[in-house]
C-alpha cells in the first residue's frame, strides 16, 4: 500500500468511516499507540531543559496536526511588528529540508541560489513573502537563533513558526491558532486522532486566533469561545482572509503586480492540486472565490513531486481541456522548476496567495504589551 493510500485509509479509520472487522483491529491498535504517544510526550517534557534567548520570542503554533493557516499568520505578524518599528526574524525548523540539521540563515535576496529542498518549502515561501526578513532554519532553534543574531545583531525579536510544542525555548508570547471549522480534531491524540497534545495544552496559550471562520455562524464562534473559557480566560481574535491574489510561476516573489483572485477565478473551471496539511480548506477557498474546481487532488503535506508525475499531470489536464492549474504558495515554490514544461504545454500554473488580517485592537495590544 502506497504511503498516500495508507494515510487516506487511516484517516477513514479514525473518523470511523471505514467499517470492517480489519478496520476495527486497526482502530484498537491505534488506541494503544495513542496511550504510548501520551506517555512519550509526558516523558520527553519532563526531561526538557528550557533555554532563553537574549531577545523576545513569539511562538505561533497549533494543537491539531495539519494546516491551520500558520504561514499567512506569520506573514501578518511580522508585517505588524515591522510597522511598529521592530526588526523581527523568523525561526523555523524547516521540516523535511536538507538544512534542518546543520541550520541555515538567509533572506529573500539569497533565494536565487537556494532551493525549497534545501531551505524547506515554508521557509522559502516566507522569505519570498517577507523581503529582507531574516529566516533562521534549524532543528535546534536555540542554536539557529544564536547564529542569526551573530550575523544580524540588529534582530530584536524572533517569531517562531510552528513552535507551540517546542518547549525547549522560552517564549514571551504563545499564540495558538485554531481552525474554527475543526478546532479540536476528533479529541484523540496522534495516531488515534490529530491532536498533537492533550487539550489541557490550551492553558499554555497567551492568545488564541481563530482561523477559517468565514462559513461559521456567529453562534458557532461563540460556542468555541465558551468552550475555551473552561480552560483559560484569554484574548481570542478572529483572523480574516483578505485580498486573495494569484501569481504565475516565475512571477512569484518578483516585482510583478499580482492578479486579483476573485476577478480571475469567478465562474472559471480550473484544476487544483496541493500538498498541504488541510487540503479541503484550499478547495473551500477556491470555491469561495467563485472557481468551479473540475479536478482536485490532494497529496501528503510537504509532498515532493517527481518529474514524471508533473509531466503526466500536465498532459492529463491538457487532454481534459483545462487551461489553469491552481496551487498554494507552499506547492508553487516546489513546482517552479517545472515552469518551462507548463509554458510549453500552454497550461497556466497559478499560485494562490491568501492574506490574513486581525483587526482586533485587544489582540494587537496584547502582542505589543508583552514585548
Amino acid at each position: 500500500m502506497k504511503l498516500t493510500n495508507l494515510e487516506s485509509y487511516l484517516m477513514r479509520v479514525i473518523s470511523k468511516k471505514e467499517k470492517s472487522f480489519f478496520s476495527g483491529l486497526v482502530l484498537a491498535l491505534l488506541n494503544i499507540l495513542e496511550i504510548i504517544y501520551l506517555v512519550l510526550v509526558n516523558l520527553q517534557r519532563s526531561l526538557i531543559k528550557v533555554k532563553q534567548l537574549p531577545v523576545p520570542v513569539i511562538s505561533i503554533g497549533n494543537l491539531v496536526a495539519g494546516g491551520t493557516g500558520k504561514t499567512p499568520t506569520v506573514v501578518w505578524l511580522v508585517a505588524l511588528l515591522k510597522e511598529e518599528g521592530l526588526n523581527p526574524a523568523i525561526l523555523t525548523r524547516g521540516y523535511r529540508s536538507t538544512s534542518q540539521k546543520k541550520g541555515l540563515i538567509f533572506t529573500s535576496s539569497e533565494l536565487a541560489k537556494l532551493t525549497p529542498e534545501l531551505t524547506g518549502d515554508e521557509p522559502y515561501l516566507l522569505a519570498g513573502l517577507l523581503p529582507e526578513t531574516v529566516v533562521a532554519v534549524g532543528r535546534d532553534r536555540y542554536q539557529a537563533a544564536l547564529k542569526a543574531l551573530a550575523i544580524y545583531p540588529e534582530i530584536d525579536l524572533f517569531v517562531m513558526d510552528d513552535g507551540f510544542q517546542y518547549l525547549k525555548l522560552k517564549r514571551d508570547l504563545d499564540i495558538l491558532l485554531l481552525d474554527a471549522t475543526n478546532p479540536f480534531g476528533n479529541g484523540h491524540l496522534i495516531p488515534r486522532g490529530t491532536l498533537r497534545e492533550p487539550l489541557a495544552g490550551l492553558k499554555r496559550a497567551d492568545l488564541i486566533l481563530l482561523t477559517r471562520t468565514a462559513r461559521l455562524a456567529p453562534e458557532e464562534i461563540d460556542g468555541i469561545r465558551e468552550y475555551l473559557g473552561k480552560y483559560k480566560t484569554l484574548p481570542i481574535g478572529i483572523v480574516k482572509e483578505e485580498h486573495s491574489q494569484l501569481w504565475s510561476l516565475g512571477q512569484w516573489g518578483q516585482n510583478v503586480p499580482p492578479i486579483a483572485a476573485s476577478r480571475y477565478l469567478s465562474g472559471k473551471k480550473v484544476a487544483a492540486i496541493t500538498g498541504i496539511g488541510n487540503p479541503v480548506q484550499f478547495l473551500v477557498s477556491l470555491e469561495s472565490l467563485g472557481a468551479e474546481v473540475g479536478y482536485f487532488k490532494a497529496y501528503p503535506d510537504h509532498y515532493p513531486w517527481k518529474p514524471e508525475e508533473v509531466a503526466n499531470l500536465i498532459v492529463t489536464l491538457k487532454e481534459w481541456g483545462f487551461e489553469d492549474l491552481i496551487v498554494t504558495g507552499k506547492d508553487g515554490v516546489k513546482l517552479e522548476v517545472y515552469r518551462e514544461q507548463f509554458e510549453q504545454m500552454g497550461l497556466n500554473c497559478l499560485i494562490l496567495s491568501l492574506e490574513y488580517q486581525v483587526d482586533d485592537q485587544e489582540v494587537t495590544s496584547e502582542i505589543m504589551d508583552r514585548l
